[in-house]
């Protein structure tokens, strides 16, 4: 039985970009984690307001939303470091939202967590539209 040939890894900016985005999901399906376990020990939040008896899971209906989006970001990050073209498109997305993100954090005030949030994907962006990545892309799809 002969296996399929291995798959060639893509240039380092492309992997380090992979792993820009693996860390930023990370830190959003923990922030997800903490919304179910919010809404389990019963806490309130005073800026929702509501008679409806399902105000009190709202933190587990985004925990399960940011884990379908934040989910399938690692998984296109995986999937792009391993050399697969599909992944790069959605691993940009990502950064763009996460850049837009980080404006809202500096208009409240949280300047520490702005400065991060776009540094990294500043910085992911960088390494995606890298030469070498983009000499990458092109080849993948073959122009």
């Amino acid at each position: 039985m002969n296996p399929s040939p291995q798959r060639p890894l893509p240039p380092a900016p492309i992997r380090w970009a992979g792993l820009i985005a693996i860390v930023q999901s990370a830190i959003v399906l923990a922030f997800a984690g903490l919304l179910v376990a919010r809404d389990i020990m019963g806490a309130r939040e005073a800026d929702l307001v509501s008679d409806s008896a399902n105000i009190s899971w709202v933190g587990t209906g985004t925990a399960v939303f940011l884990g379908l989006i934040f989910g399938a970001a690692i998984f296109a990050a995986i999937w792009m470091m391993r050399g697969h073209q599909w992944g790069r498109g959605l691993v940009i997305y990502l950064e763009i939202i996460t850049l837009g993100l980080s404006y809202f954090m500096f208009t409240g005030g949280l300047w520490p967590a702005g400065v991060a949030t776009a540094a990294s994907a500043i910085a992911a962006l960088f390494f995606l539209f890298n030469p070498r990545s983009l000499e990458w892309a092109e080849a993948r799809h073959g122009f």
